[in-house]
């Protein structure tokens, strides 16, 4: 029997324990009969450690009283609240349904449903506004969803009044990472808009069954958040109308005040975008791009287009490729699925963010230097070909070797011509930090090497270490790859996350079936 489930029969109080409702990382949720009251209740019982952490209580005893005052039908009522022998517990409204992340198992939703659930719970969230209370943890596992799909919203942990002194350092990553607003990463003010950028993300996971920045290391999701485009919901699942797209870009903006105002104006955002898609007319135009997507937030400037370079004569046969040299009939793209960011990052919250905030600061890119654009390098700069000449060709020998190297694999490649690139490839038009390139791992190809580079400096005009997201072409198309990051504009394009690797003097960039490229 688990410890949870020893609970199961005993007492705890005036409580009688006759079941378990769930169990997250700070307590356990028992269905209780209330002996002095006469009924039935959920009875959230928090582990007792965190009875004797001041901050934390001080939280506690907020979430109770929030809740508490609440008065809105899609948030689950708080009985009472306190102390018994050494825990503390809260004693809620028992609710039979079933949470929004156990739906989301069985595939996304249905838009007009998932529209109706991400409704309620703006209501819920715009009533604890008007109290000047903040959730900060909206994400499916705190939505239930009972018969009717009538929704609540459920665990205000770590609701916070909008007026009080933060109760914890920067990065002390209270609530999910992934359905955290960019703002939470740094010390900027918390205010209303982090639940409304969060429950976009829910929105978005509803309608694709795909949390909007999916990823196994923390580091990367904080990345991601800060520096990544919105996903559009259509990509994803062709199944949802694209007027849903411009939905999650606004609701998702990564300044607070780019979003909705409120978040029903999200859900009502939302409810247009669903009656939009039901007048579009039928058939294959059914989910073109609508002209309003033109407000999509756009890509740092990217001026080449390398499908502008066809290659010389006719083309052969396309052979599949993972990460290799891009075959000679046209352009196509490296697969990554790996998104990481600075091993120097520690997966404690308040390493990760305070690590990033550091390299934010570092150099900003929000002002880039000005650059001629640059275009893309021929597929085999080692080889004598007929297709047109890069205006950044590779050395005839090696460039003097900077103090230390990032740690290069030589060798051919794994691409269909196994190119050898071992002294890496630079830029001729400038020089300095970032200016090199060179693969970090067998599994990365020559080209897509030169072409992370060219794509770095196109979007960004200069070199530094803070957390970048770079669009750069490989071998296969993003769209053919399950799971892939695609450039939510382009969808044959990958996107790859670059950064300073600790307190080594160059770059990393990480990406593909563990392609690794090193700038410096």
């Amino acid at each position: 029997m688990s410890a949870v489930d020893s609970r199961v029969g005993t007492t705890f109080g005036k409580y009688k324990i006759t079941g378990v409702l769930g169990k997250g990382g700070m307590g356990e949720v028992y269905e209780a009969y209330d002996t002095e009251i006469g009924r039935t209740v959920a009875l959230k019982i928090i582990k007792s450690e965190f009875a004797h952490d001041r901050k934390y209580r001080m939280r506690f005893e907020r979430e109770s009283h929030a809740a508490a005052t609440l008065q809105e039908p899609h948030v689950i009522p708080i009985h009472g609240y306190g102390e018994i022998d050494g825990s503390l517990f809260i004693d809620m409204r028992l609710v039979r349904g079933t949470d929004l992340q156990s739906l989301l198992k069985s595939g996304p939703l249905d838009p007009q449903r998932a529209v109706a659930i991400i409704t309620q719970i703006a209501s819920a969230l715009d009533a604890a506004h008007a109290e000047g209370l903040i959730h900060r943890d909206v994400k499916p596992q705190n939505i239930i969803v009972a018969s009717g799909d009538f929704a609540y919203l459920v665990d205000f942990g770590i609701a916070e009044a909008v007026d009080d002194t933060r109760l914890t350092a920067v990065g002390a990553a209270i609530g999910s990472w992934s359905y955290m607003a960019p703002e939470r990463f740094t010390e900027r003010d918390i205010t209303a808009a982090v639940d409304v950028y969060s429950l976009t993300c829910v929105l978005y996971e509803s309608l694709t069954g795909r949390m909007p920045f999916a990823n196994d290391y923390h580091e990367a999701a904080v990345a991601a958040h800060l520096t990544s485009l919105p996903p559009r919901p259509s990509v994803t699942n062709p199944r949802v109308p694209p007027t849903f797209d411009d939905v999650v870009a606004r609701g998702m903006a990564k300044e607070p005040d780019d979003r909705y105002g409120s978040a029903g104006g999200l859900g009502r955002a939302a409810s247009r975008a669903l009656q939009g898609a039901a007048h579009a007319p039928p058939g294959p135009t059914e989910y073109a791009r609508p002209p309003q997507y033109q407000s999509w937030p756009p890509l740092p400037r990217t001026p080449f287009d390398p499908r502008a370079f066809p290659p010389a004569g006719p083309p052969p046969r396309p052979e599949p490729v993972i990460s290799g040299e891009r075959p000679r009939d046209r352009p196509r793209w490296v697969v990554p699925t790996v998104i990481a960011v600075s091993a120097a990052l520690v997966v404690g919250a308040i390493g990760v963010v305070i690590g990033l905030l550091a390299k934010l600061h570092s150099t900003p890119a929000s002002s880039p230097a000005q650059v001629t654009p640059m275009t893309f390098p021929s597929a085999a700069p080692s080889v004598s070909t007929s297709r047109p000449v890069s205006t950044m060709p590779m050395p005839s020998r090696p460039a003097p070797a900077p103090a230390a190297l990032p740690p290069l694999v030589t060798g051919p490649d794994q691409s269909v011509s196994h190119t050898s690139c071992d002294p890496g490839y630079r830029l001729t038009n400038r020089d300095g930090f970032g200016t090199h390139a060179g693969r970090g791992s067998p599994e990365t190809s020559c080209y897509f090497a030169n072409t992370v580079l060219v794509s770095y400096w196109n979007a960004y005009g200069n070199a530094s270490t803070a957390p970048r997201t770079v669009s750069a072409p490989g071998a296969v198309d993003c769209v053919t790859v399950p799971g892939a990051r695609c450039d939510s504009r382009k969808p044959a394009n990958f996107l790859m996350q670059c950064s300073g690797d600790g307190s080594n003097p160059w770059i990393k960039c990480v990406g593909g079936k563990d392609a690794v490229v090193y700038l410096w």
